[in-house]
């Protein structure tokens, strides 16, 4: 007779912190190419600095400033993550 395997698969456990898992996003608009764009800054909680950064709800990259200069995870940096980055200062100062 077979024996009977309950699995060795557990269901996660609840985590007592899972609310500071997410922190909350910046939204803001910012102009690019003469249009006004409607940003979603969503600072990253495992990579403190980064934030993801999505543009009219499509996502273009995670940024962070380095130095003087926002760039992406690869070290590109262009004027939409100069744009952002301004914004995303601006919405963080009181």
């Amino acid at each position: 007779m077979p024996a009977h395997n309950t699995g060795g698969h557990k269901y996660p456990a609840y985590e007592p912190n899972e609310s500071d898992k997410y922190l909350p996003s910046l939204f803001f608009d910012v102009e690019i190419d003469r249009q006004m764009v409607k940003v979603e800054a969503r600072p990253l909680r495992k990579d403190i600095g980064y934030y993801t950064i999505n543009l009219n709800h499509v996502f273009l990259a995670h940024i962070h400033k380095m130095g003087d200069v926002w760039k992406d995870f690869l070290g590109a940096t262009n004027e939409v993550y100069q744009a952002v980055g301004r914004g995303i200062e601006a919405s963080k100062t009181p």
